[in-house]
């Protein structure tokens, strides 16, 4: 399979998982940290954490440190990078046969 192709299955995965739609909808406003997702929608902190890191892995968020405003704590802010993701049955059809089972 090429790097094209394990891209697009990396980023299918990541956001196929729960909660990954969520995290990127609430951050359609601009960056915010791992607890104001958590706090907002409801998800719990270790969810958005794991989730944060997948996306990220698959190029759809970046992760950066970041201060609180109100604390002046440390904290990890998330952000949206930009994404266009098109599939087509052709392009499902070399995923799935091009390498079988993704990475574990």
């Amino acid at each position: 399979m090429d790097d094209d192709l394990r891209r697009m299955r990396d980023k299918l995965k990541a956001l196929s998982k729960r909660h990954s739609l969520e995290i990127i909808d609430g951050l359609y406003g601009g960056k915010k940290n791992l607890t104001e997702i958590s706090s907002e929608r409801k998800i719990p902190y270790t969810t958005v954490q794991q989730r944060a890191v997948e996306l990220e892995k698959a190029g759809l968020v970046e992760i950066r440190d970041g201060i609180d405003e109100v604390s002046g704590r440390p904290v990890r802010e998330v952000c949206l990078v930009n994404f266009y993701i098109v599939v087509s049955p052709f392009v499902i059809n070399q995923i799935v046969s091009g390498l079988g089972p993704g990475p574990k």
